[in-house]
Parts: structure tokens; sequence; C-alpha cells
């Protein structure tokens, strides 16, 4: 089954859901397809507002951000996270990075570079430098990616992404999307893999009901 992954790399949460990717997917026997968007842009053509400014002025709901956070980090044992010093960051040029690196069948090594040079290095890689550094401390050539980065099919994929994200019902990151569902917050994978385990045995009935019917079938032949 495939999980489609609203992400954005400048999100801590869209971070700290990516971290808990591949245990996920062990689970459930799934694959996460990261769809390259901008958090902006969703908000934008929403009309939502970052919780941290949202909740800016409202007593203890930032604190309590926070607070949740932590409980996540230490519930999945991630211990390489950093809030940015840089935050909120401008993930433009990164995410059509993304979009590049896709095409280039290097988007795992791409994603896990630009990851942690955000929420795990510190790096103030919204910088083009920054960036192609990043990439080659990696052993990730960027001649390609920044080619392709400043190409019009480049940019108008991830404007098509996000609002193709939007128009699914994303208004935030991460979102994930399975069939007809959506799934928004990191907090509530817990209900995307219940949704996702209610499927396998949804199918192991109706497995079961086949061969039972096959038995039924074989059983009154043997008879002629």
């Amino acid at each position: 089954m495939i999980v489609d992954f609203i992400y954005d790399v400048a999100t801590p949460n869209g971070y700290l859901a990516h971290k808990v990717v591949p245990e996920f997917e062990k689970r459930t026997n799934t694959t996460f397809n990261y769809i390259p968007c901008l958090a902006g842009g969703i908000f934008k053509l929403t009309n939502n507002t970052p919780p941290l400014i949202a909740n800016a002025d409202v007593k203890n709901k930032s604190d309590y951000f926070f607070v949740e956070m932590n409980r996540w980090i230490k519930k999945h044992k991630i211990d390489r996270f950093k809030n940015n010093s840089n935050f909120p960051q401008n993930s433009l040029l990164i995410q059509r990075g993304a979009i590049a690196a896709k095409q280039l069948n290097i988007f795992k090594e791409y994603i896990e570079c630009t990851m942690t040079g955000m929420w795990e290095k510190d790096l103030n890689i919204q910088e083009k430098e920054v960036l192609k550094q990043a990439l080659k401390n990696d052993g990730i050539d960027h001649s390609e990616i920044f080619e392709i980065i400043e190409t019009k099919e480049c940019k108008d994929q991830l404007i098509a992404n996000t609002s193709w994200a939007v128009e699914k019902g994303a208004f935030g990151i991460p979102t994930f999307l399975i069939d007809d569902q959506i799934f928004f917050g990191k907090d509530h994978m817990y209900q995307l893999e219940e949704y996702i385990n209610s499927k396998d045995v949804e199918l192991l009935k109706r497995w079961t009901l086949r061969c039972r019917t096959f038995e039924k079938v074989d059983l009154q032949m043997s008879h002629f």
C-alpha cells in the first residue's frame, strides 16, 4: 500500500514524522511516497496560520506545543533533533531541489541530507551555498540538481504539488493520504496505522471467504 506524505523540510513536525516512517513502513508493509510541497503555499491557499504564530498570544498553548513535541522525541528516541536557530526558513529552493532529486533518482539521499541539515545540524540551508555544501558533504552531486531547479518545469511541479495537496484536503504539514482518507499531524499517525490494519483485516476476511468458497466447490465436484 502507498501512503502519500505531504511534506516540507522546513517544518519541525514534518521532520519528526519523517523519523518514524521507516519503522512505520516495516510494521504496516506500506511505502511512503514523499510529495514535496510548500507549507507556506498551503497556509496561503487555505487561509491557515502556522501554529506557533497563531498561538503566540494564547496563554500556555505555545508552551504545550513544545511539551507535546518533547514527548514524541522521547517516545521515539529521536536524540539528534535541534531547534533551528534560523527558523522559520524559506524552503522554496530546498523543495524545488527535492523535485529535482526525484527526477534524478536520488531523493532518499537528498531528503536525509536536507532533513538532517535543517533539524540536526542547525544549518541555514535556505541559502544556496549552504545547501550546495551540505549536499557535497554527503557525497551528493549538486550540479544537476541546481540545473533542474532553475527550469520552469521544476518550478511548476512544486506549485502543482502544493495545489494538489490542498485539493486533497491538506491545510498543514505533515499530511498523509491513503485511498480517500486524510490524516493530519504526526500525532495522528496512529489513526493512519489503525486504518491500514483495518484494511488488512478486511482483505484477510475476503481471502478466507474466497478460499472457503473454492473448498466448497471442490467438495461438491468430488461427488461427481
